[in-house]
Formats: structure tokens, C-alpha cells, sequence
């Protein structure tokens, strides 16, 4: 094993059984190919995934991945506070057994979305482990997830929703650092220029989970017309405002009600600041990138051209303009 799928696969390796590291192992070669050698984007029925995120993998999931009542999936748009709600599910669930919340969140943070990873990973690694719940991430659009077979399971679905300026920029300072963009194919979607960036990004231009031409938005509208079926969705600034209200709400619709105080105990450990100390340096050493940044609200008004935020308006209005979905800039 390669000494970059070696430092991928870190402290995971002492929480696997035996029988799963050679299946692991193949998981963390895997992921060095995509993301520290020239990773290449995917597609699967028109939409568009970035390196690691593959076609197999999710129709895996689709087809044969057997979630439950109580089991949890928590799904987002990039950089709309994926990372963050995770962890808020395994402090709700886990937060009393400091030592069983750690193991899963290692493991999670490995192999825990639908359709990251080889898909030989449920097989080899996943379905030889044991959860009390599952719970998985994911960026997929809704078309490509079972969601009538989930619901009828009784499983539940968290998304988060964050205004797409803020949005933007964060994205942009997350993919600059993959080692894959430093490589020709990608520097044509990513340039380096900021401006330029971003309208290569609202051209639809840029392999990031939706169909081209198209973005956060389409991908936002396909999830809201499930609003109803089982899926709480949480407003990314109303939790960074008020996370003790919203968390609540979250702990309430997966089934585990808090104490005040132990509500207080996710707040406090979930905070920006105290989750930018506990996986900023993860990600940066595993991964080369920097998961969470400032997670402010309206740091698009630093980065964004008159003309680009205009822009983002009318796509707001022509695409949502329908739904009752109101976006908080500041």
C-alpha cells in the first residue's frame, strides 16, 4: 500500500475487523488515485460528479443498500454544511459515549457516504460492520436516490439548505486545494482567477453534482419537491443562528429527544469553532483541503461581483421562484 492510501486509511485501520483491511485497503488506494493523481470526473444519468464519487457506487445503493427505521441519511449540496450536520447526528446519537462516537465518526468519515468509494467497499468493509444506526452523507441528486423505498422503510432524511452566494465562494476556496486541480483538465474548470471562477461555476461548467448547465439550484428544486416525504430540511443560517432551537428540531425528527443539557453539550461541541478545531487538521492532512474555513454568513459580499450576485438573483427567482424556499444572505 502506497504511503499516501496508508495516511488516507490512518487510525480506521485499528477500527476494522481483520476480514475488512484488504477491502480497505483497496478503498484507500482508490481514493489516492482520484484525488492525489489526476482524478477524473464521473456522470451517471446526465449529472455530473467529481472524482471519488462514483456511478456504481451510488446505483449500489440504490438497488441493493439496506437502510431502516432509524437509520439516517444526510444529504447536501457541497459546501452547504454537510460536514457540520454529520457531525451534529453522531453528537445527538453518540454524545453520551464519548469513545463509540469517535469510532464512528472515523469510520463514517471513510466510508460513510452512498456514493463515495469503490463500490466494492459495501461488500468488502461496510456490510461486515455493525451500527446500531447507519448513517450516511450524500451529494447525490434525488432522482438518483431510492427515496419511495426509504421512506416506505422508515428511514430519515436530513438536507440542509444554504444560500447559494455563500455557497459559491465557499466552494471555490474548498477545490482550489484537491490535488487534482492543480492538473490541466481541471485548471479549465477551476481557474485561478476569482471572478472567473465564479462564472465558470454559474455557467454550470464545472462537473459539480447536477446535470451541465445546471448547479445548486436545479439540484435544491429536485430535492424540495419531496418536502413532506420524511425529510426535514434544515436552513444552514438558522441553525448558525439559533442551534439550540435547531437542534433540537434535528435530535426530535431522528427519533433521539436531549435533555437541556445534553442539548447543550451538542451546541457547545458542535460549534464553528470547536468542529473547525476537531476536523480542520483531519481533512487537511488526509485530504490536502480545509473543510471548514469561516462558515460566515454573507462573506459572499467580499468576493462576488455586483453582476454575479444580480445574476444569482434572477437564477433564484427563475428556478425557485415557485417554491416557498426564502434565502438568508446576513
Amino acid at each position: 500500500m502506497s504511503k499516501e492510501a496508508e495516511n488516507l486509511l490512518g487510525e480506521t485501520v485499528d477500527l476494522l475487523p481483520k476480514e475488512c483491511l484488504p477491502g480497505a485497503k483497496k478503498m484507500a488506494e482508490f481514493i489516492k488515485e482520484c484525488f492525489v493523481d489526476r482524478g477524473m470526473p464521473n456522470e451517471t444519468e446526465g449529472y455530473q460528479l467529481q472524482p471519488g464519487f462514483e456511478p456504481e457506487t451510488a446505483k449500489y445503493a440504490y438497488d441493493k443498500l439496506q437502510l431502516g427505521k432509524g437509520d439516517i441519511i444526510v444529504s447536501t449540496y457541497p459546501k452547504t454544511g454537510t460536514t457540520w450536520m454529520l457531525a451534529i447526528v453522531n453528537h445527538i446519537l453518540h454524545g453520551n459515549n464519548p469513545e463509540k462516537m469517535q469510532k464512528y465518526q472515523k469510520l463514517r468519515q471513510f466510508i460513510g457516504y452512498l456514493e463515495f468509494n469503490h463500490v466494492s467497499k459495501y461488500v468488502d468493509v461496510w456490510e461486515k460492520l455493525s451500527f446500531p444506526q447507519q448513517v450516511f452523507g450524500t451529494h447525490l441528486p434525488a432522482p438518483l436516490i431510492n427515496l419511495k423505498r426509504y421512506r416506505e422503510n422508515g428511514v430519515k432524511v436530513i438536507y440542509v439548505i444554504r444560500n447559494p452566494k455563500d455557497q459559491l465562494v465557499s466552494w471555490r476556496n474548498f477545490v482550489m486545494k484537491f490535488p487534482y486541480a492543480k492538473y490541466d483538465f481541471w485548471k479549465s474548470c477551476f481557474p485561478e482567477n476569482e471572478t472567473e471562477f465564479y462564472d465558470k461555476y454559474l455557467e454550470g461548467k464545472q462537473y459539480a453534482f447536477a446535470k451541465e448547465g445546471e448547479g445548486y439550484l436545479e439540484i435544491l428544486r429536485e430535492w424540495y419537491a419531496h418536502k413532506g416525504d420524511n425529510i426535514l430540511f434544515v436552513v444552514f443560517e438558522k441553525l448558525k443562528k439559533n442551534p439550540n432551537e435547531e437542534i433540537k428540531k434535528i435530535a426530535e425528527f431522528i427519533g433521539k429527544p436531549l435533555s437541556n443539557e445534553e442539548l447543550q453539550n451538542v451546541v457547545d461541541k458542535t460549534s464553528f469553532n470547536s468542529m473547525k478545531k476537531e476536523y480542520g487538521k483531519l481533512y487537511s492532512e488526509k485530504f490536502g483541503i480545509t473543510m471548514f474555513r469561516k462558515g460566515e454568513i454573507g462573506e459572499w459580499k467580499n468576493h462576488l461581483t455586483v453582476a454575479q450576485s444580480e445574476l444569482i438573483d434572477r437564477k433564484v427567482e427563475q428556478v425557485l421562484g415557485e417554491t416557498d424556499i426564502k434565502f438568508i444572505y446576513e
